[in-house]
Formats: C-alpha cells, sequence, structure tokens
C-alpha cells in the first residue's frame, strides 16, 4: 500500500502527517507529529527569520525525515506559509528545508493555503453543517490569518490578513500576567481591524446567517480547554460546537494568568502558552465581527489538504 507525507511549515509549529492511500483522493492517516519551533518568532519585527528559529525549525524537520524513512513514505510534499512569505532569507530556509527533508517544499500564496485548509476542513465537517447554508472557514495561524466563503452552487471566496497568534504576541506585548487596560485596547483594535476586514471582503457576500467554523492550532487549542482535555484527542474536536460565551470566559481566564499557569491549564501545550492569549482575543473578534454565537471547530485543516492532494494522484 502508497504510503504518503505531508509536512506544514507554520509560523509557530511544523508538523508532520503520514498516511496510506485508500483510493483517489482517500487516505488513512497513521501518524502524527508537531512541534512548536517559533519559526517567525521575528519575522514581524526583523523581516528574516532568525538563525536560532531556523535551527530549531530544521532539528525538528530532520526528526519528521526519520519518521518517514522508518514508515517506508513512498512520496511526500512540504509546504510553507506566512513566515517563510514574509521573510527575506525565506527562499534559501526553503531550500534547506527541502533537503533536510528530501522532499519538495512549496511555497504557498494565501489562496492555496486556503484552499488547501478547506479541502481539509471539508473531509471532517459533519453533513449538517454542509447543508445547513453558507460556511465561514478560518483559519488562525501563527502568522496570518486565512477566511473562506462557501456558498452551494458557487466558487468559494478566499480573503485573508496578516494576523497571527505569534506575530501579535510579538508585535503587542501585554505583560506577564498581561495588564488589563492594555488587553481592553487590544480587544478594541481587533474588533476595528476585523470590522474594516468584513466589510470589504463579506459584508456583501453574505445574505444570510453563515456558520462559521475554525481550525488551526488556537482554534483546537480552545476547543481542548472547553472540555479540559488532559489527553489531546482529534475526534473530541471535530464538530465541537463552541459558544461564544464560552470562548469569552476562556479569554479573560488565559489574559488573567501568568504564562506559567496558562501552560499547566489540562488542554492547553506547554509550548503554546505564550500565544494563547493572542489567540483567544482573536477568535473573539472574530465570532463578534460576524454576529455569531457559536462556531463549529475542526482538527483538520491543511495538512490533511496535502495529504488529499497527493491522495488523487494515485
Amino acid at each position: 500500500m502508497t504510503r504518503i507525507a505531508a509536512v506544514d511549515i507554520g509560523s509557530l509549529t511544523v508538523r508532520l502527517a503520514v498516511a496510506e492511500v485508500l483510493g483517489p483522493g482517500e487516505f488513512r492517516v497513521i501518524l502524527h507529529r508537531r512541534e512548536v519551533t517559533g519559526l517567525g518568532r521575528q519575522v514581524a519585527e526583523t523581516g528574516v527569520l532568525d538563525s536560532a528559529d531556523e535551527a530549531k525549525t530544521l532539528r525538528a524537520l530532520e526528526g519528521f525525515a526519520r519518521e518517514m524513512a522508518a514508515r517506508g513514505v513512498d512520496r511526500g510534499q512540504g509546504v510553507a506559509t506566512q513566515a517563510v512569505r514574509q521573510a527575506r532569507n525565506g527562499p534559501e530556509f526553503l531550500q534547506a528545508a527541502a533537503e533536510v527533508l528530501n522532499l519538495p517544499v512549496r511555497l504557498l500564496t494565501p489562496e492555496e493555503e486556503a484552499r488547501l485548509a478547506l479541502s481539509g476542513v471539508l473531509s471532517a465537517l459533519e453533513p449538517q453543517y454542509l447543508n445547513a447554508g453558507p460556511l465561514v472557514v478560518f483559519d488562525v495561524g501563527g502568522g496570518s490569518s486565512e477566511f473562506i466563503l462557501v456558498r452551494p452552487g458557487r466558487e468559494p471566496l478566499f480573503a485573508g490578513l496578516p494576523l497571527g497568534v505569534l506575530s501579535l504576541s510579538r508585535t503587542r506585548p501585554r505583560g506577564d500576567p498581561p495588564q488589563a487596560d492594555k488587553v481592553a485596547e487590544l480587544k478594541k483594535e481587533l474588533l476595528t481591524e476585523l470590522q474594516d476586514f468584513y466589510r470589504r471582503h463579506f459584508q456583501e457576500q453574505i445574505q444570510s446567517s453563515a456558520t462559521l467554523v475554525g481550525t488551526a492550532g488556537a482554534v483546537t487549542t480552545l476547543a481542548a480547554l472547553a472540555q479540559e482535555m488532559r489527553d489531546y484527542d482529534p475526534q473530541r474536536v471535530n464538530n465541537y460546537s463552541l459558544a461564544r460565551e464560552k470562548v469569552a470566559e476562556l479569554a479573560d481566564r488565559l489574559a488573567g494568568l501568568p504564562e506559567k499557569e496558562r501552560a499547566r491549564l489540562p488542554g492547553i501545550e506547554p509550548a503554546k502558552a505564550g500565544v494563547m492569549v493572542a489567540g483567544a482575543l482573536i477568535i473573539q473578534a472574530i465570532l463578534g465581527v460576524f454576529g455569531q454565537d457559536h462556531l463549529v471547530t475542526i482538527d483538520a485543516g491543511l495538512l490533511e489538504g496535502v495529504l488529499a492532494e497527493l491522495a488523487a494522484e494515485g
């Protein structure tokens, strides 16, 4: 049976998925790995990938290469996103990553990233949501956020902005624990920025209430926190209804704790404790701007979209 692999080189986290091809476009995941390396930690401030962050990321990719070799992967694809898009030394890093992985590594445009994430999300979304009218699928990453409007019988509409949990945490430090006045100010700024984004890209396109569907680490971490997961379970995250009030409660709770205490909460990866105040505030603002009382969370996303593309090749 053919084995395929996808590697996502994100601004905050690098991830690996290995799968067996079941048929054209169909696969079964047999391995997931991820590591928080913070590749894009300095990009917003300096315009380049920091050498220490590059080295940490390449070490993680070396581990992924060993995992792929041990599992007899026949072919694979790496993809890179906002941090590498934005960095002046991104092309050099892409070449180094491809050499370490012994795989082609593609720099995705924001629209390509959104299309692949949408493919992954739709593979896990329950039919009741697919048949309920318009969907707005969003992916809040480390360095950017992508949004896709899905309407029956029409081409998806894609839009994105350079707003991510890592970039926001780095450019807008709020103290540890965060200072209440800075958190309140940031909430207002996020609402203003996202309201402007909504008016420019979606206001005239959404004629009826749309279901919000969220994917990627900030969303899945909030779903895990809401359910107090001590052991992360993707199946409990997929199609979980996360209420707007719960997001607000979690945002306030996270903002009221120092990073070390956030890291001990059930449902949060310790390495993500430093960015989850920003993540919760972004998602709270998205719910407010789109006027929804809940969102549907999905664990599947970009990686699964890449795997589906590979599986379709036969």
